[in-house]
């Protein structure tokens, strides 16, 4: 959520299309969405993995490192002092919760269709119904994390032909150069289908790039 205590995106959705929404809402929300904030009960906090944050069951609090506490992740008895502590409109924030609440009873997120894909519910749980991907914010203590916005390099890299060429602003070949993988531009475009999206046209141009070196062209 933003720093008004609203909701701009599917937070199942891929990174790519996370962050993308980030700075749109950011836009739109006079620079309330970069940080965004993450925020979690007590039950979610037992059960599940949150960044560097091991399940409660594994790790609890206690066992945490000292200093991560308001600086990795915020934690407060209840939902209006968590939102003080991390800048957070406390009654957009408690209407946010309400409303995902609501969500989680009945399944459907009318907002932004959160467990509406094959993609969220593979990363959803199967124990939580109706909806793998919703259940309820309520069990303190809670807790907030910090996301900001960030870059991982997989769109941008040298122009390239169908051999792994690099190629000039005219189209024609520099001989001998070839580029793949991160160094190269993306032969998806703007799209991203996953994790480890770079891999595979790594893989098939490096090897197109070998034949081609092989065959001496």
């Amino acid at each position: 959520m933003n720093g008004l205590g609203r909701r701009f995106v599917n937070e199942a959705a891929p990174y790519l299309e996370f962050v993308d929404a980030m700075y749109k809402d950011n836009a739109s929300s006079g620079g309330r969405s970069i940080p965004a904030w993450v925020i979690f009960d007590a039950h979610f906090r037992f059960n599940y993995a949150m960044g560097p944050l091991m399940p409660g069951q594994v790790m609890p609090d206690s066992r945490l490192r000292k200093e991560w506490l308001n600086s990795v992740y915020w934690k407060a008895e209840t939902l209006a002092e968590l939102a003080g502590q991390i800048g957070v409109d406390a009654a957009g924030l408690a209407a946010t919760v309400r409303q995902m609440n609501e969500y989680a009873r009945t399944g459907i997120d009318t907002d932004f269709a959160r467990g509406g894909n094959a993609f969220d519910l593979y990363y959803g749980d199967v124990n939580v119904k109706p909806n793998p991907c919703l259940a309820p914010i309520a069990k303190g203590p809670f807790y907030a994390m910090r996301l900001d916005a960030g870059d991982i390099g997989t769109k941008g890299g040298l122009l390239t032909n169908a051999e792994a060429q690099v190629i000039r602003a005219d189209g024609s070949p520099i001989p001998g150069l070839y580029a793949i993988g991160n160094t190269s531009a993306s032969v998806m475009g703007t799209a991203y289908p996953g994790a480890g999206g770079t891999l595979g046209p790594a893989m098939t141009f490096g090897y197109i790039a070998a034949h081609h070196i092989a065959r001496g062209a």
